[in-house]
C-alpha cells in the first residue's frame, strides 16, 4: 500500500543523516529474543514506510533495533529496494520513504519493454543525467539506483548493452551504433517529460 501523503520529487538532494544502528544480516533477532526471518523483517518494513512516518534509512534502523530487529545499513538499503520504497516529499515538503503502487520490482515484467513504466520510473528516480563518449551515468535518491537498474533492463532496449549499478548511480554502458550524447538526451527528455524516449524502443 502507498502512502497518499507523500509525492515523489526530482532532482533532490538527500541527506539521510548518521548511520548509528548496528550489524544484522539475513535473520535478524525479533522481540521475542527468536530471529526474525528475512520475509517478516520486510513486512515490518513495509508497515513502518506505509504509516509515512519514515523519513531516513537511520529513523528507520532505529525503529527496527527498538523491535529488536537490528540491521546493517547495507542490509535496510538492500531490503528497500527489494519492497520497492523509493524517497519522495510529504504535503509538506518534508523528506520520507513511499512505495509507490505497481512500483515493486516483481510488477515488472521480465523480457517487456514496458516503456510507460520504464518512462514514469526514469521521471521519479533519475535525479541527474551526465555522459562522455562512451558511458551514460544516472543519477538517483540513496537505495534506489539498483531497483532502477533492473528495470532499465529488463526492457530490452538494444539502445544499452548493460547497466552497472551502484546505491545512487547506474553506468549505462552503449550499443555500438548508439552515441552516448544520444542516451543522455533520451534520459534527460524522459526524466523531464515521462513520457517514453523513441530512441530505447526503436528495433526492441
Amino acid at each position: 500500500m502507498s502512502n497518499p501523503d507523500c509525492i515523489l520529487m526530482l532532482n533532490d538532494a538527500w541527506n539521510s543523516g548518521p548511520r548509528v544502528f548496528e550489524d544484522g544480516a539475513g535473520m535478524t533477532e525479533g522481540s521475542s529474543g527468536a530471529p526474525a526471518s528475512r520475509t517478516a523483517r520486510q513486512a515490518r518494513i513495509r508497515e513502518l514506510v506505509s504509516s509515512g512516518h519514515v523519513s531516513s534509512q537511520s529513523e528507520l534502523g532505529a525503529s527496527l533495533a527498538a523491535e529488536g530487529m537490528a540491521v546493517s545499513q547495507g542490509t535496510l538499503s538492500r531490503d528497500l529496494v527489494e519492497i520497492g520504497a523509493v524517497r519522495a516529499r510529504d504535503m509538506n515538503g518534508n523528506p520520507c520513504y513511499t512505495i509507490p503502487e505497481g512500483d515493486h520490482p516483481s510488477d515488472v515484467t521480465t523480457g517487456s519493454p514496458a516503456w510507460s513504466r520504464l518512462a514514469r520510473l526514469t521521471r521519479e528516480l533519475c535525479t541527474g543525467v551526465q555522459h562522455n563518449d562512451t558511458l551514460v551515468v544516472l543519477k538517483t535518491p540513496p537505495g534506489a539506483a539498483q531497483y532502477f537498474g533492473s528495470a532499465i533492463d529488463r526492457s530490452g532496449s538494444r539502445a544499452i548493452l548493460g547497466t552497472i549499478a551502484g546505491d545512487d548511480t547506474i553506468a549505462l554502458i552503449c550499443a555500438a551504433e548508439v552515441s552516448a550524447d544520444a542516451l543522455a538526451d533520451a534520459f534527460t527528455q524522459m526524466a523531464e517529460t515521462g513520457l517514453p524516449a523513441l530512441l530505447l524502443s526503436e528495433g526492441s
